[in-house]
């Protein structure tokens, strides 16, 4: 039951953030904001109540009965330690800006009555990590939860449902993709591989 109520919860919380990131979403807060309040604090909003939601799920899966699964030593350990550091090493080669990314920069430019400026999803970047893969970030993230010397029932779950909904999101994502990039986005899922950094015949 425990584990029906992990899956739940990962689930609830993966509906609300698909939905929070969707373009229809989008086009309702830009609506009732106003697009020069949305350019500005959205981001920053965002991504507070979502860290809100967040918490609320890491204090629900803490209070669940939980068992442990798996714990590696030794080489085991060390094996499963250097996958994860691969893992880092691929979040690091992705560019980004953490400061964009929580809203701060949108929320300072906002504040000094500057336009908007275009953001990296504003135009296709297709070097380092995306030259490997179409989701880097997905897929770091991924590796690192995934070779974790040490699981528990819950922990290992929650791996799981995690992945599940990075690698069904890219599907969703890259539809928007498509619709934004066209041409220039199709090509580039001919060249680089969606999830792994692998070459599969087509």
């Amino acid at each position: 039951m425990d584990v029906l109520r992990v899956i739940v919860a990962w689930t609830a919380f993966a509906v609300f953030h698909s939905l929070t990131v969707s373009e229809g979403y989008e086009r309702l807060a830009r609506r009732w904001m106003g697009s020069r309040a949305y350019d500005g604090y959205h981001r920053l909003l965002f991504t507070a109540y979502s860290v809100c939601a967040f918490l609320l799920l890491l204090l629900y899966l803490h209070s669940l009965q939980d068992r442990p699964l798996y714990r590696l030593e030794g080489a085991g350990r060390l094996l499963f330690h250097a996958v994860q550091l691969c893992g880092v090493a691929l979040l690091f080669w992705t560019p980004w800006d953490l400061l964009e990314f929580v809203g701060f920069r949108q929320w300072k430019r906002h504040g000094r009555g500057e336009p908007a400026e275009p953001g990296r999803n504003d135009r296709l970047f297709a070097h380092k990590a995306y030259g490997v893969v179409r989701h880097p970030l997905y897929l770091g993230i991924s590796v690192i939860l995934a070779f974790h010397p040490v699981q528990s029932r819950n922990t290992f779950v929650s791996t799981v449902v995690i992945v599940l909904y990075f690698y069904v999101g890219t599907f969703f994502e890259e539809r928007r993709m498509v619709r934004k990039f066209g041409e220039e986005y199709r090509n580039y899922q001919k060249k680089v591989p969606r999830f792994l950094p692998l070459r599969w015949p087509r």
